[in-house]
């Protein structure tokens, strides 16, 4: 994980156009504790990582978890969170053809509607 968050703060840097100087001149922290954030041999703490989302308008999950590039989900993968029989319908679903999913769409729409 010290690697994903040290890899995000480096590219919203480079995106801002700014140096480490500058920036943590910017953000009141000494550039070399800035350096070991990017570097990765320094996580930032709580604060300070709160700090550093606001600060490039992201959220802190993005910041440590998933970066700016998350991974791909494989398409087995998708719904495995899900009860069995919702995985099962949607499953079913993306291998509709696109005019079958619309039908589909509709309607559900339609039996939405009646139950209100």
């Amino acid at each position: 994980m010290q690697t994903k968050i040290a890899e995000t703060l480096r590219l919203l840097r480079i995106q801002k156009g700014l140096t480490q100087e500058a920036l943590s001149k910017e953000l009141n922290i000494s550039r070399q504790v800035y350096s070991y954030y990017e570097n990765g041999k320094r996580l930032p703490d709580l604060i300070t990582a709160c700090m550093l989302a606001d600060y490039y308008h992201i959220s802190l999950d993005k910041l440590v978890i998933t970066g700016l590039r998350p991974k791909p989900v494989p398409p087995d993968k998708l719904f495995e969170d899900l009860l069995p029989e919702h995985q099962k319908i949607l499953n079913a679903y993306q291998r509709l053809s696109p005019e079958d999913q619309k039908c589909l769409r509709s309607y559900l729409e339609f039996l939405d509607k009646k139950e209100k």
